[in-house]
């Protein structure tokens, strides 16, 4: 697949990105600079041993098939909007989790959708949004030998756009479980506030399994 990174200069797109195209996906690395853009996807290069392209957020867009927003929480929403119709018909996928840290605990900071996911599926109205990958600490993704030790609950209302994006999870070393309807990304995030918690308790680097599937 055309995998578009928007915001792919840190940790999640770098490591993710890296994955992917180990896995014989097409990757773009964007950002607002493009020598940003360029840098990071040399990154890329260097751990995926893969061709990686770069460009503007806006240009990488076009060709993709699925866009990943790899951008902080904070800086989703606008990121979203600036995009606008470029990404009417894609596979959007939103992996951020709103949350403040701090006294060694997080709080949950809902948008008024419920969720940064349901966020952005409002302001991409012709999106096709699906919420995967908030549990895994990103800086998991660049250890791209390591098979990651977590599953990803993932949501999504287009059935399609759902499957295809828990294929690319397994193709990243995640196993993916079908979380429902986008409306569950709003639980899926929320509880990333407990694990978190229990990671600063513990000192550890905890995510979690589902357990009891056939």
């Amino acid at each position: 697949m055309k995998i578009a990174f928007i915001g792919g200069t840190g940790p999640a797109g770098l490591g993710l990105g890296a994955r992917l195209a180990r896995a014989g996906h097409e990757i773009a690395i964007g950002s607002r600079s493009v020598e940003r853009a360029q840098e990071a996807a040399a990154k890329v290069v260097a751990l995926a041993e893969s061709d990686v392209t770069a460009g503007t957020n806006e240009e990488i867009v076009g060709a993709a098939d699925v866009v990943f927003l790899a951008v902080r929480a904070d800086a989703q929403p606008d990121a979203v909007r600036a995009l606008g119709g470029l990404l009417d018909g894609k596979i959007v996928v939103s992996m951020a989790n709103p949350l403040t840290v701090a006294d060694g605990r997080a709080i949950y900071q809902a948008p008024a959708e419920g969720s940064l996911a349901e966020e952005a599926q409002r302001h991409a109205a012709r999106a096709r949004v699906v919420s995967a990958f908030h549990e895994i600490r990103v800086s998991r993704f660049a250890k791209v030998d390591r098979e990651i030790d977590s599953d990803t609950v993932v949501t999504g209302d287009d059935d399609t756009a759902k499957e295809a994006i828990m294929g690319l999870c397994r193709d990243a070393g995640v196993r993916p479980i079908d979380g429902g309807p986008l409306y569950n990304s709003r639980y899926v995030e929320a509880f990333v506030a407990v694990l978190v918690t229990i990671n600063f308790r513990y000192k550890a680097g905890v995510s979690y399994r589902i357990t009891g599937l056939p």
